[in-house]
C-alpha cells in the first residue's frame, strides 16, 4: 500500500502500528502516528484517522497487546508505548525428557500433510529447538532411535535421561548398576546403548550388554545409582541398521530372557480373553472358544516373568502345559488368596 491510500486492510494496519510502537525508542505521540504509519496517513480527518486508532488500540487490548499512554518518561517525553516485556512470550524450556517426547512426537506425525498436522509439527520443532535436549540426542531421533510407545503416567529415570540420551547420540558406553525384575541381587552391567524408547508409562534403554554378548533392555527405574559414561572414545560403536527399538521396547516380560523358548498353553475365561484380544499385538496365538472362552499358546523365555505377567489376570487365566508351570502357578494364586483371606473386599 502506498501512502495516503484509504483502503489499508485493518490487520495490516494493526500490524503497522504495533510494529512502529515496539520500534521506537521513546513515547510516540499520537501526532507522528498520524502522520508517519501507513493506514493513519490518509486524507480522513483529524477526528476520524483519532476514532479508528482509538478502535485499534480496543482491539490489541483484547487480544493481549496492551498499548499505554505515558505523561512523562524519564526525559519528559510523552505519547503511547508498547512494554516489550508484555508483549514477547517468555522462552519455553523443558526438561530434556519432556523435550524428547515432543520431538519424538514431532517425528511420528510423518507425512501428515493436513493443516492442522503441518502446524502442529511446526509448532513442536519450535518448542524442542528452544528446549534443552542435547544435540547429540537431537541427531539420535533423526535417526530413529527414539520411541514413545503408550502414555508416561509416571515419572521414572528422569537423573539417567541426560546421560542416556548422551550416549545414545555419541555412540559412548555406559555402566550402571541394574536389578533384574523380582531380584534384590544388584548387577554390574556394561552397555553399548542403542536407543531409548517408552513403553507402559516406563523409559526403557536398549543396548548391548558387553558381559553377556546380547541385546537387552533395562528399565530405568531398576537402575541404582548413577549412570556413568565409560571413558574409553576411541572405540566408538556402530549401531546395526536393521536395529528397530520398537521390537525390543513394546513387548512383554516373559519375551526378555536369555535362555531357549519354552511353549506354553494357557486356558482364559471370557474377560481375560476379551482382554487378551486387544492386548497381545501378536505374540502368541489365541483361540476363541463358542462360549468366549480361550486358549492362549506363548513361547516364553522367562518363566518368572510369565507368572508375573499373569498375575494380573488371577483367576481368569490357568496355565494348563507344561506341569511343572502349572504347579508353581497354582502355588502363587493360593499365596495370593491367603495374603488377602482377611481383607473384606
Amino acid at each position: 500500500m502506498n501512502a495516503g491510500d484509504p483502503k489499508v486492510l485493518k490487520l495490516e494496519r494493526q500490524l503497522n502500528l504495533v510494529s512502529y510502537l515496539l520500534s521506537a525508542r521513546a513515547p510516540v505521540p499520537f501526532s507522528d502516528i498520524r502522520g508517519k504509519v501507513v493506514g493513519y496517513d490518509d486524507e480522513a480527518t483529524p477526528d476520524a484517522v483519532e476514532k479508528r486508532f482509538d478502535r485499534d488500540k480496543a482491539d490489541l487490548r483484547a487480544i493481549g497487546v496492551n498499548i499505554d499512554y505515558i505523561t512523562s518518561d524519564s526525559f519528559g517525553r510523552a505519547g503511547y508505548v508498547i512494554d516489550p516485556r508484555g508483549y514477547f512470550l517468555r522462552e519455553t524450556t523443558l526438561e530434556p525428557e519432556d523435550a524428547m517426547l515432543l520431538a519424538v512426537l514431532q517425528r511420528t506425525l510423518g507425512v501428515v500433510d493436513d493443516p492442522l498436522g503441518r502446524n502442529l509439527k511446526s509448532a513442536l520443532a519450535k518448542l524442542t529447538i528452544d528446549s534443552r535436549l542435547p544435540e547429540p540426542l537431537r541427531a539420535s531421533l533423526g535417526e530413529q532411535h527414539l520411541l514413545t510407545l503408550g502414555r508416561p503416567d509416571r515419572d521414572l529415570g528422569r537423573a539417567h535421561m541426560t546421560v542416556l540420551g548422551e550416549a545414545v547420540g555419541r555412540r559412548r558406553r555406559v555402566s550402571f548398576r541394574y536389578v533384574k525384575p523380582g531380584e534384590t541381587k544388584v548387577e554390574k552391567r556394561v552397555v553399548r546403548p542403542y536407543g531409548l524408547g517408552m513403553a507402559q508409562g516406563n523409559w526403557h534403554l536398549v543396548g548391548f550388554d558387553e558381559e553377556r554378548k546380547l541385546l537387552r533392555q533395562f528399565r530405568m527405574d531398576r537402575i541404582r545409582g548413577k549412570v556413568g559414561l565409560v571413558d574409553r572414545t576411541d572405540d566408538a560403536y556402530q549401531v546395526p541398521e536393521d536395529f528397530d527399538i520398537s521390537r525390543h521396547v513394546d513387548v512383554e516380560e516373559f519375551e526378555i530372557a536369555d535362555g531357549p523358548e519354552l511353549p506354553v498353553q494357557i486356558e482364559l475365561d471370557a474377560t481375560a480373553t476379551w482382554l487378551m484380544e486387544r492386548r497381545l499385538r501378536g505374540v502368541g496365538t489365541l483361540t476363541r472358544r463358542p462360549d468366549g472362552t480361550g486358549l492362549l499358546e506363548l513361547k516364553v523365555r522367562s518363566e518368572q516373568g510369565l507368572l508375573r505377567w499373569l498375575s494380573e489376570l488371577g483367576h481368569r487365566a490357568r496355565i494348563v502345559a507344561p506341569a511343572r508351570l502349572v504347579a508353581e502357578h497354582r502355588q502363587r494364586i493360593e499365596a495370593a488368596r491367603r495374603v488377602y483371606a482377611d481383607v473384606g473386599v
